[in-house]
């Protein structure tokens, strides 16, 4: 019953506890009450319902991991005031606000941010509604069940073309400034501007219109991108909500996506202790879908990741010179040493970029001032990994192999950067 209802049924209540000093007041306290009870349930019984009372969710087809995903519940019914509804969602869903008070019909909206891939389990949407008089209520489940499917970042794709319709993308620390005269394909001929390059002048158009001409390059297209991301048990460490893997398949997502916009071919090579899955660099948005059917099933295994017996097959499969980028990670100097002897031999035809992820849990271990024999302990083994760690970085950038070390939230940004930097060089 609602608290209408509970009111109503204070007042025979208090009569029949008056009963005991007054009796002739007792047979008046039960008539009363038995008419508020059947008025409860006469009032719930007439509370909306289905068939008339429906809900639907509307969402996007695949849902994004690591981010915000809007969902809108459409119910529909009735008029019913102060309506009591809670959808059914997942705890690895971790939706925000999943429970409200409304009037039906009514559009409400919450917002989901699965924290992994895979596929999510939606119940059915609850829904407690109340009589014409507000007495008693009706409780009932509408709507289907649902199971969602979450794949990698595909929101970032989104919020990326939109902004670069809107000129706008410097929200997401991508920068588009063009250097003139970088790249190695023939763009345009146009008027000559002071900071051009001797070498960029144009002598005959000059000399055919009059005026100082410069040719304009761009940088080639149809260039093979290969994204390799290690699934081995480094990988599978937390950085934040998400593991180190799923922030490698949200960056390469991203980065595939602007190679395949600029007009490269794009490609993937996933492996562990070996190569668990390659796809052929290609151009067209067909590689995008493949990309992501060919990380849906992939989680972190419980191996290191062998970099000589990976790339020696990735050498035998991809011949032409790429940008291979790497997604791993380093914890001991061991593993650190076959990463740089494997980059190495790697940079003799390829253009490789090791991308590294920082672990914030052991960043603020060795920086975190100890209060106990165990937080010295602590202190010291983290201190130990992040100086491991940085020395293989610096191995790596020495021997002339691009490094990104970054942390969740400037990564996708940084890498595009590093890509387009190399683009305008010509690097490739």
């Amino acid at each position: 019953m609602t608290w209408r209802g509970a009111a109503a049924t204070a007042v025979p209540l208090l009569l029949l506890a008056a009963g005991a000093a007054v009796p002739a007041l007792v047979p008046l306290a039960l008539a009363l009450l038995v008419l508020v009870v059947v008025a409860i349930a006469v009032d719930g019984r007439l509370a909306a319902a289905p068939p008339s009372l429906t809900a639907r969710r509307n969402h996007d087809e695949i849902l994004s991991v690591g981010v915000a995903n809007r969902i809108n519940l459409s119910l529909r019914g009735n008029a019913s005031q102060d309506a009591r509804i809670r959808d059914e969602t997942p705890a690895a869903a971790r939706a925000q606000p999943v429970q409200w008070t409304a009037d039906i019909p009514a559009t409400l909206s919450y917002h989901v941010t699965p924290v992994v891939r895979g596929e999510l389990h939606f119940g059915r949407t609850v829904v407690r509604t109340t009589g014409p008089l507000r007495l008693g209520w009706r409780q009932s489940s509408v709507g289907t069940e649902e199971d969602l499917h979450v794949d990698a970042d595909i929101a970032a794709v989104r919020v990326f073309e939109a902004l670069a319709r809107r000129g706008q993308l410097a929200e997401l620390g991508v920068r588009t400034l063009r250097m003139r005269s970088e790249g190695s394909e023939f763009e345009r001929i146009r008027d000559a501007v002071p900071d051009d390059s001797l070498r960029s002048i144009n002598w005959k158009a000059t000399a055919r219109s009059g005026r100082l001409m410069a040719t304009e390059l761009m940088p080639e297209r149809a260039q093979p991108v290969v994204v390799c991301i290690d699934h081995g048990r480094l990988m599978g460490v937390g950085a934040g909500e998400l593991t180190k893997l799923d922030h490698a398949i949200n960056a390469a997502l991203l980065l595939l996506h602007v190679a395949l916009r600029s007009g490269d071919r794009a490609g993937l090579m996933l492996f562990a202790d070996s190569v668990t899955r390659r796809l052929t660099p290609r151009a067209g948005s067909a590689q995008l879908r493949a990309f992501l059917e060919a990380v849906r099933p992939l989680r972190s295994e419980e191996i290191e990741a062998d970099y000589a017996a990976a790339f020696a097959d990735f050498d035998r499969w991809q011949r032409r010179r790429a940008l291979v980028v790497v997604f791993t990670d380093v914890l001991d100097a061991d593993q650190g040493a076959a990463l740089v002897s494997t980059c190495t031999r790697l940079g003799r035809r390829h253009l490789p970029v090791v991308v590294t992820m920082r672990d914030p849990a052991i960043d603020e271990a060795a920086a975190r001032s100890p209060r106990s024999v165990s937080d010295v302990y602590s202190r010291a083994v983290a201190a130990g990994m992040v100086a491991d760690r940085e020395s293989t970085l610096r191995l790596l950038t020495a021997s002339g192999i691009n490094v990104i070390d970054a942390d969740a939230q400037t990564l996708s940004p940084r890498l595009v950067n590093r890509y387009l930097e190399l683009k305008r060089q010509a690097r490739l």
